[in-house]
């Protein structure tokens, strides 16, 4: 497929309903995500996992069900870190109205446990991730003989799990995972943007055009809104943190400054900035977008259509 033209405004012919889901949430330390001195000594603060729903494509044409990221399976990694409310995939998407077996893509902004984890509770998805992101995670477990102990290893799989490479190579043996290589429109109107050695090896972020105008759903790329409005990066990253930065630039520069267009990874206040509700598992749902003729799935509202700008 062709890429669009970064920055141009609405694409007109392609349009997307937009739903970050929270699928559980943990206590972690500020500056983890707002970077340190910016937020250091300001204690914890409650932050979602978060999925985001895309349903749409060409305007008349086919409806596309995506999923920005597909969370992690309620196993050891909840008891590492202290994750509480977790659900799942089935109950959080009936709450939009969709199951996993509708999901036909699940776009991987990386490959941290988090983001990557769960895929196989999706089992009609096909997975497309960066070559670079799965190729420097491969070259990371095959060299992790290197280090003699638990303590060496354990930043560099801080928040990777080498169990989810190997799913992920049975995924490519059964033609279920695709690569990308840089820039490339994977749906109508949604094109994967490569922001290599920033975060991770390969992570990459999403541009959504809608008749509102573009989108991006971005990942870990941008923890916070506070990470771009600022320039100011994370604590935590596996990567080149100037390249965090230009990656920034690109995505303002996209979205021509309108930073409320920005789905990050793990900040609560996307709940604030956009259409939002709570379910009773205390996990929040916005609703970022709806395409033309939708209805909003937010129940005190479901008999009203609603444009988001």
């Amino acid at each position: 497929m062709s890429t669009p033209i970064i920055g141009l405004g609405p694409r007109l012919d392609t349009d997307y309903s937009i739903w970050p889901l929270a699928y559980c949430q943990s206590e972690m330390p500020q500056d983890f995500f707002g970077g340190s001195i910016k937020f250091s000594n300001m204690g914890t603060i409650r932050v979602p996992m978060i999925y985001t729903l895309l349903v749409g494509g060409e305007v008349g044409g086919k409806q596309h069900v995506a999923l920005v990221d597909c969370g992690f399976r309620n196993d050891h990694w909840a008891a590492k870190y202290g994750f509480a409310s977790w659900e799942e995939p089935r109950d959080v998407l009936a709450r939009v109205g969709f199951a996993p077996e509708d999901v036909e893509v699940i776009l991987v902004t990386h490959m941290h446990f988090d983001h990557i984890g769960n895929f196989e509770a999706f089992p009609n998805a096909k997975l497309y991730i960066q070559i670079d992101e799965y190729l420097g995670w491969s070259d990371i477990v095959c060299s992790a003989h290197q280090y003699e102990t638990e303590e060496e290893r354990a930043f560099i799989f801080s928040s990777f799990d080498p169990q989810d490479l190997i799913r992920a190579a049975q995924g490519v043996a059964e033609g279920r995972v695709r690569f990308i290589r840089g820039d490339e429109e994977v749906l109508p109107g949604i094109t994967a943007r490569l922001a290599k050695d920033s975060h991770t090896f390969g992570s990459q972020w999403f541009e959504v055009q809608t008749r509102n105008g573009p989108f991006a759903v971005v990942g870990d790329v941008v923890y916070w809104y506070s990470n771009i409005e600022s320039m100011w990066p994370s604590g935590y990253h596996q990567g080149n943190v100037m390249n965090q930065l230009s990656v920034f630039r690109q995505i303002r520069e996209t979205l021509k400054q309108k930073i409320d267009r920005v789905i990050p990874g793990h900040d609560p206040k996307v709940w604030d900035r956009h259409n939002s509700w709570v379910a009773p598992s205390g996990n929040p749902i916005a609703e970022v977008n709806l395409r033309q003729g939708d209805t909003t799935r937010r129940p005190d509202l479901s008999a009203q259509k609603i444009i988001h700008t």
